[in-house]
């Protein structure tokens, strides 16, 4: 499979070459439409009708994210992950960390909780998957609150998303085996990828 890229607007170009760059995707850039590819990212989809091609199309900034996810999935012959773990350390820094078919997607660190839902939110738009899973470490009060907030702006939107709480024993000790990092990674964000990997108890609301 051949991906390239034809975006006309400069911003957004600047943004793709940054994504690209990050994840080392093999996308060549187009000046114009090419039969070289049989894969183009556009924000010109209009040129790209009839020619018999797939078209992914970005508008936005928020576009171009999910559209090099859809291209990392292309890659593997894949168009949606079957299990998007996240996992939730909960603390006065609450580590995050989201995984695909038990790869490392991306995490982050954060110090309030509406700052968190946020950034679930965007996860779920951004990577197709056929069903996900939050995981929350156990540690109330905080695990009781953050799952309320979940449910409350997350779950009873998203009917593919099951929550679940983990028994945070071992998750900040063992090391990573089930995944090779390519890049260090904050060590709340460590512990939520442990807390993503272990099964724990279902919520039920």
């Amino acid at each position: 499979m051949k991906i390239g890229a034809y975006i006309k607007n400069p911003a957004l170009l600047r943004r793709l070459l940054r994504k690209i760059a990050e994840n080392k995707l093999p996308i060549k850039l187009l000046s114009e439409p090419s039969n070289e590819v049989n894969v183009i990212i556009t924000d010109s989809p209009e040129e790209i009708i009839g020619k018999d091609k797939i078209a992914l199309i970005v508008k936005d900034d928020e576009a171009v994210d999910k559209v090099i996810e859809e291209v990392r999935l292309l890659l593997k012959r894949k168009i949606a992950y079957n299990i998007l773990a996240i996992g939730i350390d909960p603390g006065k820094r609450t580590g995050i960390a989201v995984l695909g078919d038990g790869e490392f997607l991306e995490g982050k660190t954060f110090d309030n909780k509406e700052s968190l839902i946020s950034y679930l939110l965007n996860v779920l738009k951004k990577y197709p998957y056929s069903k996900c899973i939050i995981r929350i470490g156990f540690k109330e009060p905080v695990s009781s609150l953050i799952a309320e907030l979940i449910y409350r702006n997350i779950k009873s939107t998203y009917g593919r998303v099951d929550l679940e709480f983990v028994s945070e024993n071992k998750t900040t000790k063992s090391p990573i085996t089930p995944m090779k990092l390519k890049r260090k990674v904050p060590r709340d964000v460590t512990s939520a990828m442990h807390i993503a990997l272990k099964r724990g108890l279902r919520v039920e609301w």
